[in-house]
């Protein structure tokens, strides 16, 4: 990030003289008020150094990037936490953030302002496990500080605070003080990638006895797919650093989502492929992947994988439930939709996938999280029916999922925003690392197969912790 005036700065400046106006309708109104401040900013050289630098205020911060887009947020500290749980969440997550913007104190840009960040767990039924427990079923925070790179090339800080008849004014200046100091002074370059590595256990969670599993309850109970996920645990002799991991994300996978969001010295992070639900102004999107296949070592293995996969019946069956499902949802809530009629194939660096783009006009009102609620979970991480499949997937798995297979990204108060399925993922936590991978099982599945594509889906983490 370049370099700008140690505090007291401009941008400081106008922060303080917005809390006199916050601070004087929280006593007018006897309710918490929030104040929102956005300016522009140098170039953001380096958003995974500004992302280093964030844990200097607080070890609650986050990252969001779509590298191939050159468009990113980084944010540090919390100036409130939605969190929302069972059935309901969505809704209720979408209720307490218009309460809470309803009221608030704006300044600056109309196409930032405040925007909260977070996901959801997979399954609202499912029991936190401890490791989870600082994500919960769903948090959305507002962040205190937040650094965007937006489309068109500029950037901006953003900075949110919640007063209420308990604020200490002189307290909060000198806390963002002193947090100016640390985000906008000397950014250290990223250190380099250990060169120890991280030993890979093998797997030993009889995953293809499961997959049978669940081809003998698609033959016999009337299911079409069930999407098995399996998780592996790695341990290093050395602290993980997430900038390290995401650096090779992005490196590797600009086409991808990046994310990391950090809570109580746990940090959840990935490269997502798939997008759930994007949402700017009218115009919402929204990408299915379903149906795999490795890379060729070569453009014409390549195609000729690409190929195989176009013609599988098996592969084009996955998919084709997917994209029933998604149309069917998104129609309900868009005035007009269009998709794909044929499935485009998308290259990632180790994986190929079938793909299908969905782009629409939504009706008036409608929030993305109502996006969100009504595509998750897709078939492309749960199954069809869903109900059973749910029940299969908890009776088979041993382990909670977490927010892995969840809805992850942002949301601004005008109801835009971007949500990506958490695949590609792990969960580190300190020296250790907890990594996620899925396979859709429908009819014609082969147990054998199916492994081999779990392991290549757990591929770019492995790679991006330096295991071998």
């Amino acid at each position: 990030m370049g370099q700008m005036p140690q505090s007291p700065n401009p941008i400081l400046e106008a922060v303080f003289e917005l809390l006199k106006a916050g601070n004087q309708r929280c006593k007018e109104s006897l309710s918490p008020v929030l104040v929102s401040l956005t300016r522009p900013i140098p170039t953001i050289q380096d958003p995974l150094s500004v992302f280093r630098a964030t844990q200097r205020v607080d070890g609650n911060r986050s990252y969001w990037a779509l590298p191939a887009e050159q468009t990113c947020i980084v944010t540090a500290g919390e100036a409130a936490v939605i969190r929302s749980e069972g059935s309901a969440r969505f809704q209720r997550a979408v209720d307490l953030i218009r309460e809470m913007t309803k009221s608030s104190v704006l300044d600056g840009s109309d196409s930032i302002g405040p925007t909260f960040v977070g996901g959801f767990g997979f399954n609202s039924e499912a029991s936190v496990n401890q490791i989870w427990a600082p994500f919960g079923d769903g948090a959305l925070t507002l962040p205190r500080w937040m650094f965007s790179n937006q489309p068109n090339g500029r950037r901006f800080v953003t900075i949110n605070l919640v007063l209420d008849e308990r604020t200490n004014i002189d307290s909060l200046r000198r806390q963002l003080s002193a947090e100016s100091t640390a985000l906008f002074g000397s950014i250290s370059e990223l250190p380099r990638p250990p060169k120890t590595y991280i030993k890979a256990e093998p797997v030993v969670d009889h995953w293809q006895s499961k997959v049978e599993e669940v081809l003998d309850a698609i033959k016999n109970k009337g299911l079409a797919k069930v999407t098995l996920a399996r998780l592996m645990n790695l341990r290093s002799t050395e602290l993980i650093l997430p900038e390290l991991v995401l650096q090779s994300l992005q490196t590797n996978y600009p086409e991808c989502h990046v994310f990391a969001f950090c809570r109580s010295g746990m940090c959840f992070l990935g490269a997502s492929p798939e997008e759930l639900v994007s949402l700017h102004g009218n115009r919402v999107t929204s990408t299915c992947l379903a149906g795999s296949a490795p890379r060729g070592e070569s453009e014409k293995e390549d195609s000729q994988l690409s190929s195989q996969m176009l013609d599988s019946q098996k592969e084009r069956r996955e998919h084709a439930v997917v994209v029933d499902w998604i149309s069917e949802r998104m129609e309900r809530l868009c005035s007009k939709l269009e998709w794909d009629e044929v499935p485009n194939v998308l290259r990632l660096g180790n994986v190929q996938h079938l793909a299908t783009r969905f782009v629409g006009t939504r009706k008036n009102g409608c929030h993305v999280l109502s996006f969100v609620e009504a595509l998750h979970p897709t078939p492309a991480v749960g199954g069809i029916p869903l109900q059973p499949a749910l029940e299969l997937i908890k009776q088979l798995e041993e382990f909670d999922r977490g927010w892995y297979a969840g809805p992850v990204g942002w949301v601004d108060r005008e109801g835009n925003g971007e949500f990506a399925i958490a695949i590609r993922c792990a969960l580190l936590r300190g020296n250790e690392a907890y990594l996620y991978a899925g396979a859709g099982i429908v009819s014609g599945s082969d147990p054998e197969r199916e492994d081999q594509e779990t392991m290549m889906k757990f591929k770019p983490l492995l790679t991006a912790l330096n295991a071998s």
